[in-house]
C-alpha cells in the first residue's frame, strides 16, 4: 500500500495559475501593442500628408498611454481574481505574492521582447514606412534598445506591482480599499512633492537616468510588501 504525499505549492505554481488566462497575460497586451503601431503609423501618414514629418511626433507617448492602463489592470486582476482560487489550492499568502512578483517579471520579460521586435521592425520598414516613431519614441528611449528594454520592463513591473497592491486592497477591504489607497497616496505625493521641491531639480540633476530606476524599484518593493501585509489578513471573497 502506496500513500501519495502532496508537495507544497510553489512561486512556480502560481505563475501557471496566472497565465492559466492567457487571454489577458499575453494575447490583449501584445494586441496594444500592435494597435499602438497601427494608430500610430496612420496619426504620422496624416501628419506627413498634411505637410508634416514623422519627427513631429518624437514624444507621442501612444505606447506608455495606450498599453500601461491595461497592464496595471492585469496587476489588480492578478491578485483580485487569482488568489481565491490559489488559496483554496492550497497556496500559502507568502508564497501567492512571491509567485505574483515572479509573474509580474516574466509579464515584463515578454513586454520588453515584444518591444524591441517591434523596434526592429520598425527600424527595416523606416518607421512603418511613413517615419513613425512609435517604438523609437523619445518617451521609450528613443530608438535605443536598451533603453527601450529597461524602459519596457521597469514600466511593466512597475505597473504590475501598484496594480497588485490595489487588488490587495480590494480583497482587503472591499471597494473601500482601492478607494481609501488612492486618496492615501494622492495626498501623501502632494505633501512630499510640497515638502522636497526646492531639493528636487538638484536631485534630479545629480541622480539623472537613475532616479526614474530607484524610484521604480522603490515602488515594486513599497507595493509588493503591501500586498503582503494586506492579504496576511484577508478573507477570501
Amino acid at each position: 500500500m502506496s500513500t501519495t504525499v502532496s508537495r507544497p505549492a510553489a512561486p512556480a505554481d502560481v505563475v501557471v495559475l496566472q497565465y492559466a488566462v492567457p487571454i489577458r497575460m499575453v494575447a490583449i497586451p501584445l494586441g496594444i501593442l500592435v494597435a499602438a503601431v497601427v494608430v500610430m503609423t496612420a496619426i504620422t501618414w496624416t501628419v506627413v500628408r498634411g505637410g508634416g514629418s514623422g519627427a513631429d511626433l518624437e514624444y507621442n507617448g501612444a505606447v506608455v498611454w495606450s498599453l500601461f492602463g491595461f497592464v496595471v489592470a492585469v496587476g489588480v486582476q492578478s491578485v483580485s481574481v487569482t488568489f481565491p482560487l490559489a488559496l483554496a489550492l492550497g497556496t500559502t499568502r507568502r508564497t501567492f505574492t512571491i509567485g505574483t512578483l515572479v509573474s509580474a517579471a516574466v509579464e515584463s520579460v515578454m513586454l520588453a521582447a515584444a518591444a524591441l521586435l517591434l523596434l526592429g521592425l520598425e527600424r527595416l520598414t523606416g518607421g512603418w514606412f511613413v517615419g513613425a516613431p512609435v517604438l523609437a519614441d523619445a518617451t521609450l528611449g528613443g530608438g535605443n534598445p536598451l533603453l527601450l528594454v529597461g524602459t519596457m520592463f521597469g514600466l511593466s513591473l512597475t505597473a504590475l506591482s501598484v496594480g497588485a497592491l490595489y487588488g490587495a486592497a480590494w480583497i482587503r477591504f472591499g471597494a473601500w480599499g482601492p478607494a481609501g489607497l488612492g486618496i492615501a497616496s494622492a495626498v501623501l505625493l502632494a505633501a512630499v512633492l510640497l515638502v522636497a521641491q526646492p531639493v528636487i531639480p538638484g536631485l534630479t540633476a545629480a541622480v539623472g537616468a537613475w532616479g526614474s530606476v530607484l524610484i521604480g524599484t522603490a515602488l515594486v518593493v513599497v507595493s509588493m510588501t503591501g500586498a503582503y501585509v494586506l492579504l496576511r489578513r484577508a478573507s477570501v471573497r
